[in-house]
């Protein structure tokens, strides 16, 4: 009976070495199939999909509008919901976008202050330059659109571009809102050349704005 037990023993233990021994030549040999013409394909093949995603790009992502008229920012996500991949990509956007309305919102302030220079104090001058400050850091970027949007399939993900743009015509009305806003400023400059030049801009983009709503509602309740 003993003699059973150390010869069931014993057979164990070898089989137990056998199997330790094929998984360790089984390492062995699936290190060995990793050739370097093996790793070189697979850099080709990686190589491959990068130049495909890259050909997908679209090109107003690269190569944005340029317009007086308009502001414009894209942005760019990968996700495996198609939504989320959208609504980060939009998120990513007015982030740039909200810098380059900055930009836009300090070039006008600079040109308005510049054309009234002549009319008004330093105090005046002082007191746009404190409004206008705080209107830059809390901008507010509701007036965009999504121009442009395009969806590419990344294996089992999107890969979601998007442009918005934002209106110039906005970031004047955004400005003036501002300096209507502060009566006492207000009395001081609403009778400047460069004020009314300013309030009649920001007029005439309104007037257009209703004139293409009316046009859209008149072809709406011609259609229907």
């Amino acid at each position: 009976m003993l003699k059973q037990v150390v010869t069931v023993g014993a057979l164990g233990v070898l089989m137990s070495g056998c199997s330790m021994f094929n998984k360790s030549t089984d390492s062995i040999d699936t290190a060995q199939t990793i050739t370097p013409f093996a790793v070189k394909k697979a850099y080709e093949h990686k190589a491959k999909v990068v130049e495909e995603q890259v050909v997908k790009v679209p090109k107003w992502y690269t190569n944005m509008p340029e317009s007086d008229d308009a502001i414009y920012a894209v942005g760019t996500a990968i996700s495996p919901a198609l939504q989320l991949s959208n609504d980060i990509a939009i998120l990513l956007a007015k982030r740039t976008l909200a810098d380059r309305i900055n930009g836009e919102l300090r070039s006008q302030t600079k040109s308005f202050m510049s054309k009234i220079g002549t009319d008004a104090n330093s105090s005046v001058l002082n007191e746009i330059e404190t409004v206008t400050s705080n209107l830059i850091a809390d901008v507010d970027v509701a007036g965009y659109r999504v121009k442009e949007s395009e969806v590419v399939v990344n294996g089992t993900e999107y890969r979601m571009y998007v442009l918005l743009e934002y209106s110039s015509a906005e970031a004047t009305k955004i400005l003036m809102n501002r300096l209507k806003r502060e009566k006492q400023l207000l009395s001081k400059i609403s009778a400047l050349n460069a004020f009314k030049e300013l309030d009649n801009k920001v007029n005439e983009k309104e007037s257009d704005d209703q004139k293409k709503l009316e046009t859209i509602v008149d072809t709406i309740t011609t259609e229907g």
